[in-house]
């Protein structure tokens, strides 16, 4: 079964951040196989690669969390009429075991990029009058999560933006 017709998104263009694996990964196969022109990035770009050539997309390879890249990538291979904000890292640690630099991380890939990407798309969605932006979020982003609360705490502002 599928989710969407063989031409829901035909001449339309996605950008999947972290569309390489996981739910990225299934997200990018179903906007390919809908007809749409996807980009799935991904930090790794062999892993991009990989991806992109198994279901005929493009590969690009992106760090969400710098905003020059973003800018770039989005530049070089958009404009997009639709954006999947997909990246993601989980926190396995406490709190009080949680170090300044972790928690930067985890607010740059979690919510930060959100931003970043959402904003080198959208003008032209805007110039084009068309646009879906898709923000993965967390239900640990409403209800808080044990052993990750700056995780936690960057879902509930993707869940509010």
């Amino acid at each position: 079964m599928t989710l969407f017709s063989k031409d829901a998104f035909r001449d339309r263009r996605a950008l999947v951040t972290a569309g390489a694996s996981g739910i990225g990964a299934a997200i990018s196969r179903m906007l390919v196989g809908a007809g749409c022109e996807v980009v799935v990035s991904a930090r790794r770009g062999t892993e991009a690669e990989r991806w992109a050539e198994e279901i005929g997309a493009i590969a690009a390879t992106l760090d969400v969390t710098d905003g020059v890249a973003v800018r770039r990538v989005v530049a070089e291979t958009g404009p997009f009429d639709i954006l999947v904000n997909n990246a993601g890292v989980d926190q396995h640690s406490f709190f009080t075991q949680t170090s300044p630099d972790e928690w930067q991380m985890l607010l740059e890939v979690n919510l930060i990029s959100v931003f970043s990407c959402t904003q080198a798309v959208l003008p032209a969605m805007q110039e084009k009058r068309y646009g879906r932006i898709i923000n993965i979020g967390s239900e640990a982003g409403r209800q808080g999560s044990k052993g990750g609360s700056v995780y936690a705490a960057a879902k509930g502002g993707v869940n509010a933006f």
